[in-house]
């Protein structure tokens, strides 16, 4: 877990392992006050000052020197006072921690005497800004000594938006500056997010190359809408034939390639970010339980002792957090496929993204836990902390599981927990995960933007940022074609727009269709089709009428066409039978009494 860590080395006078026997040696030594500030300025760097106060509770020990582990790397202008002399400290950096060691200037020694000193550094590894949203993350406390209290103080500029996430609730608020000390702090993470609402702008390239010597059709995958975010398609060139979505929610442009055709298409787009997610009235697919090759939780490997009490999104999350170690090295040497579920978590001390989601999609799945994979543009400020892990211009992979309470899909990050050792990414997500592709039905299909390039080039196709909000259009509907289907008229709902439609539809009751309200969803400039049960039909002729029908609130007064019950064909057909026995029926009638006459007059 994220922790900052203390270690005191300290010195027993010679006289305790004479007078004091063994069972000694489990009393705790010091108690130790931390009084923690964070002072973080409109730049998002931050000021951190550790006030630690010791108490000896030997009167024969005392400390010679300190050490402080901390979870920022981006670390600088670091001091420590002892007493008021100042000491040049030793700092060593690792792969995701900043060691700040030192000697004790002063030697306090007796029972209950008091030693305070003063670490402070500066670091931008606290606050991070997100366009126009913020996210602080101070680590949590772990010591060899006994904690006797601990207090944290956050100030933040006057100009921050409104906090929308603060966890623990501070004990009191003066307001910018929030304040967290005793059991309500005990020894956590503090997280806050401020501001509910973020935009990016993107733009992204899509490079498609046919080889085959015959015309082909293929595909690319739109960034879609999840419960967190919403997407605006601003323009995209050329444009496809069409754009479906998929059972997972993907958004799916489809283009036709000639023969030895390459095609580069352009697509810009906005993405809207909610903190709080959607819920959805639309109930998962049993396929998000299934086992398949990536997600094998039928595999013997899931059957172990220590698997059998995870049943809780919470608790699997926590599992695979404390279980698997990020392995920064692994992404140079992982080929393109995905590894399956029970390979990574047998190499769960080499792990990279796709290995933490793919283990935590199968584990919730074992548990009956409707879950599947994301992949997409993670904003990571420093990557010691939150790498990247995918090959197509560095992405990354998280999962999401569907709670069945609230009906929503929630997004968890169990990669950057571990490796910022902590951060809470269950109870929140953040401002910087944008989801390309999703990843429920199929493991690894469709392939996420970024990954569409003219024979593996090293190409940056994904350019996302930050930008101030702007207000996404209205959905633009038209209606086209019907056809007929028996007793159903079938329109085509065309949505005209870059963003995406979900809602009724109320269509008016005439005398020949039926009222009837549905559910639709259209796709950014995708299409949909509308059935609407025929009441009764003309006879003979085709009856052209027209229907009231309302999307979105917006009356549409539409022509369409109704085929008669008999179709003309047959009608003129049938005629033509009925004609000719009529024909033929008066004629041998004439004959016959033609044929009558002439034996009476012989």
């Amino acid at each position: 877990m994220k922790r900052t860590f203390a270690k005191v080395q300290i010195v027993f006078i010679f006289i305790l392992f004479i007078i004091i026997p063994s069972p000694v040696q489990a009393i705790v030594k010091f108690n130790t006050d931390f009084q923690n500030y964070y002072r973080v300025d409109p730049n998002g760097n931050t000021h951190v000052t550790f006030v630690i106060n010791q108490k000896n509770n030997l009167s024969i020990v005392y400390a010679t020197e300190f050490g402080l582990n901390i979870n920022e790397t981006r670390v600088s202008n670091i001091k420590v006072t002892d007493e008021g002399t100042t000491i040049i400290p030793d700092v060593v950096k690792t792969l995701n921690q900043t060691t700040i060691s030192f000697p004790f200037a002063n030697k306090v020694v007796g029972k209950d005497k008091n030693h305070s000193f003063i670490i402070e550094y500066d670091t931008t590894d606290i606050a991070t800004k997100y366009g126009n949203t913020w996210q602080v993350n101070i680590p949590r406390l772990e010591t060899d000594e006994g904690i006797t209290n601990r207090t944290v103080v956050l100030a933040v500029p006057n100009n921050f938006p409104i906090p929308a996430y603060i966890d623990p609730k501070p004990d009191s608020a003066n307001k910018n500056i929030y304040y967290f000390n005793g059991p309500s702090l005990s020894n956590k993470t503090i997280s806050a997010v401020f501001g509910k609402t973020q935009y990016y702008k993107g733009s992204i390239s899509y490079h498609l190359i046919n080889d085959s010597k015959i015309k082909t059709t293929t595909e690319i995958a739109l960034p879609p809408d999840t419960a967190y975010q919403t997407i605006y398609i601003e323009n995209i060139e050329p444009k496809p034939l069409t754009i479906i979505n998929d059972e997972d929610g993907n958004y799916l442009a489809k283009y036709s390639l000639k023969q030895n055709e390459n095609i580069e298409i352009k697509l810009t787009f906005y993405v809207k970010l909610d903190f709080l997610p959607k819920s959805t009235s639309l109930n998962p697919s049993e396929k998000y339980l299934q086992a398949n090759s990536i997600w094998n939780y039928n595999n013997s490997v899931f059957t172990t002792s220590e698997l059998k009490n995870l049943t809780t999104s919470k608790n699997i999350y926590d599992y695979v957090v404390d279980k698997m170690k990020y392995d920064y090295e692994k992404v140079n040497r992982q080929k393109s496929q995905k590894t399956p579920a029970a390979e990574s978590l047998i190499n769960n001390q080499s792990a990279i993204c796709t290995d933490f989601a793919n283990v935590y999609v199968s584990l919730a799945r074992k548990a009956g836990i409707p879950a599947r994979e994301l992949e997409g543009y993670a904003i990571s400020e420093n990557s010691d902390l939150k790498p990247l892990s995918l090959t197509q211009d560095v992405l990354h992979a998280w999962p999401e599981y569907y709670n069945k309470i609230t009906k929503t899909w929630i997004q968890i990050d169990p990669t950057w927990a571990n490796t910022t050792r902590g951060i809470d990414y269950f109870n929140k997500l953040d401002f910087n995960h944008i989801v390309l592709a999703i990843h429920g039905i199929n493991p690894e299909y469709p392939i996420p933007a970024g990954g569409y390039k003219y024979r593996q080039e090293k190409t940056k196709d994904l350019i996302i940022e930050p930008t101030e909000s702007i207000t996404f259009p209205d959905p633009v509907f038209s209606i086209t074609s019907n056809k007929q289907d028996g007793k159903n008229l079938i329109l085509t709902i065309n949505n005209n727009s870059g963003v995406s439609f979900s809602g009724n539809t109320i269509t008016e009751n005439n005398n020949y269709i039926m009222e009837s309200e549905q559910q639709i969803f259209l796709p950014p400039y995708g299409t949909t089709e509308l059935k609407l049960k025929l009441i009764k039909q003309p006879f003979i002729a085709k009856n052209t009428t027209k229907t009231i029908i309302y999307i979105n609130g917006i009356r549409f007064e539409q022509p369409i066409e109704i085929n008669p019950r008999v179709s003309q064909t047959i009608f003129f057909a049938i005629s033509g039978i009925i004609l000719a026995i009529s024909t033929f029926t008066t004629r041998y009638l004439y004959l016959r009494r033609q044929k009558q006459k002439t034996v009476i007059y012989r």
